[in-house]
């Protein structure tokens, strides 16, 4: 269903809004029911007016609510995509983050990939499907940060409504930390690698593991169809990060996170 001019121009001014908050988020930008999305079309449609307000380059793309039980928990009814930004991509096992734009965000840890090679093109493969089995060799791994958070509140929107929203907001992504690449990553269970991840030395976040937590490399072939559909294409040096592995940690300015991956090593940062 495509929709019309007078409402692609509202959609249009509240991804003007939101872009207009991505340098300064705080204080958040307030909506209410007459700013809600009816549907993933109005909230793709948002998300790829705010990028194209904010003309930065992209260096990739991230993935949330990868697994089934997930989504089912939080609410979603598919995984929520949204763009790794260029000026928010950061690598390195142990960085301090520009305090810029980072205000009332969340840490979390996830399993990233870096594209060796470009996908093909869909409409070359049997059934115009990408498989995890395809992608996996053209995927080298690395463990990543992501920084999370929303340029609005909107105080009167339920699950379903905050859903569509954040997708609209980029996914939430705010920053990404990717760590030092492991090129023999195949044989890892990712469901069961447990994460120890702290922030200025508390408790151990708890883990998403088993059914809570998303095959990664299937998650990256799930967005890659997902993005085909839209007209996007996953190329070589394209970053892919795929979800939550460990519950959000609230972070401030000062507030050091030190998370250990076990067999993937080790990575630190500073706000």
């Amino acid at each position: 269903m495509s929709l019309s001019e007078s409402r692609q121009a509202a959609l249009g001014q509240l991804a003007a809004r939101l872009a207009a908050h991505w340098p300064r988020p705080q204080p958040p930008l307030v909506l209410g029911a007459g700013d809600f999305l009816q549907n993933r079309q109005e909230a793709y449609f948002v998300q790829d007016e705010m990028a194209r307000q904010l003309a930065q380059p992209v260096s990739g793309w991230k993935v949330g609510a990868t697994s089934a039980k997930m989504r089912e928990l939080d609410g979603h009814e598919d995984v929520i995509p949204g763009r790794i930004f260029a000026s928010r991509t950061f690598e390195g096992n142990d960085l301090t983050l520009p305090k810029e734009a980072l205000v009332n965000v969340r840490l979390e840890t996830e399993f990233a990939f870096q594209l060796t090679a470009d996908l093909p093109d869909p409409a070359s493969l049997p059934d115009g499907l990408y498989k995890a089995e395809l992608v996996a060799p053209m995927l080298s791994l690395c463990p990543a940060f992501e920084v999370i958070g929303n340029r609005y509140s909107a105080p009167q929107a339920d699950r379903a409504q905050n859903s569509l929203l954040a997708i609209g907001d980029n996914g939430g992504g705010v920053a990404f930390v990717f760590g030092s690449q492991i090129a023999d990553w195949q044989d890892i269970d990712f469901r069961d690698l447990v994460i120890d991840l702290r922030v200025d030395g508390g408790p151990s976040a708890e883990n998403f593991l088993g059914d809570m937590r998303g095959q990664p490399v299937q998650a990256v072939a799930d967005l890659a169809n997902h993005l085909a559909g839209r007209g996007y294409f996953l190329k070589q040096g394209d970053y892919v990060s795929t979800g939550a592995a460990t519950v959000p940690q609230p972070v401030q300015h000062g507030s050091v996170a030190e998370a250990d991956f076990g067999p993937l090593g080790r990575m630190r940062l500073t706000f």
